[in-house]
């Protein structure tokens, strides 16, 4: 059954999603993006990503599992649809189901990790642009959690603002005290979107060499 989402004009859900993380600020001037969005895995050349890497809140290189993308498509927060677009204009073809669908999501407003904790459907970080960089840089391997993914806003200087379907919870970066961002500052390059290609992912729970408990992902070729 077709949603009051879906069944918007494509053009008018492209303009929703301008609009939706609030305080999102104003377009930067000619930021080094591309190599941003070829690492996360999105189009180059392709205007609805334009605001990716390239504003003052959509830093966040977030895969979006199903169950991410239908609840944040039905919340007001269309970013599910426009996900499996950005797939379908690099690749050419659709996204299997289950497929984990990149997109930049609103960093100050920690949505890519409130829908990895409010779903197991593989959601995760994959990383975190550290704005007005050149070469772009990030932090990797941050923990697909609301304090750690506030940690890290809070060492970029990002500012909280509000998204809707987004609950506030309170995230508090004291409370993620065995990831440190500095340590995982790396440059970012198109090869970080070859990573896990072809394979299927299968989640586990892990713990790593500190004791901290996150998603894993364990990869098995198709």
């Amino acid at each position: 059954i077709p949603t009051a989402v879906s069944r918007r004009p494509k053009n008018m859900r492209l303009a929703i999603l301008a609009l939706l993380c609030l305080a999102g600020g104003s377009w930067a001037d000619e930021r080094p993006a591309d190599l941003a969005l070829e690492a996360c895995g999105l189009p180059t050349g392709y205007s609805p990503v334009s605001h990716c890497f390239n504003d003052v809140t959509h830093h966040t290189c977030c895969l979006l599992g199903p169950e991410a993308r239908a609840y944040a498509d039905s919340s007001g927060n269309p970013i599910g649809s426009a996900a499996v677009e950005a797939w379908e204009a690099k690749t050419g073809s659709a996204p299997a189901e289950s497929e984990l669908t990149p997109w930049c999501t609103c960093f100050g407003s920690l949505v890519c990790s409130f829908y990895a904790s409010k779903f197991n459907d593989g959601t995760k970080i994959k990383f975190i642009y550290e704005p007005k960089s050149n070469p772009p840089k990030g932090a990797v391997d941050v923990p697909s959690d609301e304090d750690c993914e506030a940690k890290a806003r809070d060492f970029f200087k990002v500012g909280a603002h509000g998204t809707p379907g987004v609950s506030d919870s309170g995230a508090e970066a004291e409370a993620c005290p065995q990831y440190d961002v500095a340590a995982h500052i790396e440059a970012l390059t198109p090869a970080m979107a070859e990573e896990g290609a072809g394979q299927k992912l299968v989640h586990r729970a892990a713990k790593d060499e500190s004791g901290w408990q996150r998603v894993a992902i364990e990869q098995h070729t198709q």
